[in-house]
């Protein structure tokens, strides 16, 4: 997990290719500033959702949150997706049937292939702030508010230093919940002095909401209020479990153990077999979609929304 690995020796031990990864981002982002490097301008108007981290700020929330917002407008809305893991396609084409998405780790060719389906009204580019390929009109990047600076890989969890936030048109500073209001605007002064002669920002602040809970045996669905004092076992293959540790638990729940896996692991049967029985077992949306019921395991999906504390 990032968390396990931040207080790893190897952290400290890889550092100095984290100083050579940084300045490889700075490197790549000036030539395409330039225009040395080509870029693909879109048809159609884009806006990009991103993170300076590989993961873990929230942001498929959003991109729902985003989505919901332009299906209630009736906009026809395409998404470009890099595809890593296939779970965030397999969740968006459950909630948005109707959104386009295309999922290619080469987003130039997935724009294409796109486009010969037809021209969507509004395009969204899913982790989108390192690919450069593709112009955008805005650049919408999560700050984790618990971890919104670190070392770059493989030292730390980040693709990018902080001073990339001078391209962004939008900071959102999520998981704001984990964090008093001291520290969220510490936080946003560091980012008004990174971003030092550019216009400034509005404070937007945001945190995931658990919304309810379905059962993947029989796909009941239980309100979120049924978690307060239940004894819970977790399992979850995300960059930032203690995340959806705390989520659970705000709830109400009591956890008697957990079950963490790196980012998008592919659970198997024999990962279920290790689980504590007798306890109901709580996992993200993204493992569950890689998940089958499991004889004498009582599975649960938590699904969460975003939800703006600040601005909007």
């Amino acid at each position: 997990t990032v968390e396990g690995f931040l207080d790893g020796s190897w952290s400290l031990l890889l550092a100095p290719l984290g100083w050579i990864w940084r300045g490889v981002a700075r490197i790549r982002s000036f030539l395409f500033a330039r225009g040395w490097k080509a870029r693909v301008r879109p048809p159609t108007p884009t806006l990009s959702i991103g993170n300076l981290a590989v993961g873990g700020t929230g942001k498929t929330p959003l991109l729902f949150e985003a989505l919901g917002r332009l299906a209630a407008s009736e906009i026809k809305t395409g998404v470009l997706s890099r595809g890593y893991g296939g779970d965030e396609g397999v969740m968006l084409r459950n909630r948005f049937p109707d959104v386009d998405l295309e999922e290619d780790p080469d987003r130039v060719r997935g724009l294409a292939a796109m486009l010969e389906r037809g021209k969507p009204d509004v395009l969204l580019l899913d982790d989108g702030f390192q690919h450069f390929q593709l112009e955008r009109d805005k650049d919408v990047v999560l700050l984790d508010a618990q971890l919104p600076w670190g070392r770059c890989l493989p030292s730390g969890p980040f693709r990018e230093g902080r001073e990339a936030l001078r391209r962004a048109d939008c900071v959102i500073l999520s998981r704001v919940g984990a964090v008093d209001g001291n520290r969220r605007a510490e936080i946003w002064r560091e980012v008004d002095a990174i971003r030092k002669g550019l216009p400034s920002l509005s404070r937007v602040e945001g945190d995931l909401a658990l919304r309810d809970l379905r059962c993947l045996a029989d796909g009941r669905v239980e309100a979120a209020s049924w978690l307060d004092g239940s004894s819970v076992f977790l399992a979850a293959g995300v960059a930032r479990p203690e995340s959806f540790r705390r989520l659970c638990e705000r709830a109400g729940a009591v956890v008697t153990g957990v079950d963490w896996k790196g980012d998008h692991h592919p659970w198997k049967a024999v990962d279920q077999e290790a689980w504590v029985k007798g306890y109901p077992i709580l996992v993200t949306e993204k493992d569950a979609v890689k998940m089958e019921a499991c004889e004498g395991l009582d599975i649960w999906e938590v699904r969460v929304d975003w939800a703006f504390h600040k601005g909007e």
